[in-house]
């Protein structure tokens, strides 16, 4: 009887042992909350950044190290950088596009240093805008290459307008244009007659 009664105080001392010992720093940073507010999925023109944000809920300011990275390819970081959480902010994070490998769409995951958090994960989806075919600046080039060759075909191809005078017409027209110079000439000629003749008058 004696042995089950200390063995049930031992029992008891334990537990309150255990109630009272405080909990590991690495437990305790897990009780943070980081929400991504872009959400699990971001849809995204190809060629765009990407800008994430981050927000922090929690009493304790800890800095770490966030790496993005596709979860096909851990080894390919996207993004490295270090930042300092603070209660109630919201830390932006800029993801170049071009570090992808994905053209459609890419899961990622976002990792935190010091264990202040676990991953997270989100899908980039990527839109393809309609300039981004190459096809389309292909059919505009060919249309003005075809637009040039017509406007200098049809420069070629329009007959010069030719001269309608025969030979006769144009030696013609020449007399006529000396014939009126002359006839300009002629009014002083016959004033100086008369000035001659009121002379020898």
């Amino acid at each position: 009887m004696k042995i089950k009664s200390i063995l049930a105080i031992a029992l008891i001392l334990a537990m309150a042992c255990v109630c009272i010992i405080p909990a590991d720093d690495s437990d305790a940073a897990k009780v943070q909350s980081i929400t991504l507010d872009n959400g699990k999925n971001i849809n995204i023109s190809s060629g765009d950044s990407i800008t994430l944000s981050l927000t922090y809920t929690s009493t304790s300011n800890p800095s770490c190290t966030i790496t993005v990275y596709e979860t096909s390819n851990p080894s390919k970081k996207v993004l490295t950088q270090d930042v300092i959480f603070k209660a109630g902010e919201t830390i932006t994070l800029t993801l170049d596009p071009f570090k992808m490998s994905g053209s459609s769409s890419t899961n990622m995951c976002i990792e935190f240093s010091n264990d202040v958090y676990d991953k997270l994960y989100f899908t980039v989806n990527f839109t393809k805008s309609p300039w981004d075919n190459w096809g389309i600046y292909a059919a505009i080039a060919i249309v003005a290459i075809l637009i040039i060759i017509f406007v200098v075909w049809k420069t070629r191809n329009t007959p010069k307008e030719k001269n309608q005078l025969t030979f006769e017409q144009v030696e013609a027209q020449k007399q006529a244009e000396k014939a009126a110079v002359a006839g300009k000439k002629e009014p002083v000629k016959s004033e100086r007659q008369r000035y001659l003749k009121s002379k020898k008058k």
